[in-house]
């Protein structure tokens, strides 16, 4: 199954005891997809969300320390302004 940024987020903070927001659509696609469990207590995470959500958290961290390796910087390690790449 494939999980969209947002819906590993969401997996995230559930984890964390976070608040969240989630619509119904999302709630019942969850439940369906064995992710999460709804009952009197609220939402539990399973133990399949819980490894999806982990694993994608890996992989989150590791391409996110990849991407910030060539930003120019000044004398005192600070990012340099107007150094955006044109999209054109």
């Amino acid at each position: 199954m494939q999980l969209s940024d947002l819906e590993i987020e969401i997996l995230r903070k559930l984890l964390n005891g976070e608040a969240v927001s989630i619509s119904s659509q999302q709630r019942v696609r969850f439940e369906l997809a064995g992710m999460i469990r709804e009952g009197a207590q609220g939402i539990v995470v399973t133990s399949t969300g819980r490894n999806l959500a982990l694993k994608k958290a890996a992989n989150a961290t590791a391409s996110d320390a990849a991407s910030d390796v060539n930003v120019p910087r000044d004398s005192r390690g600070r990012r340099m302004p107007l150094q955006r790449k044109s999209i054109f």
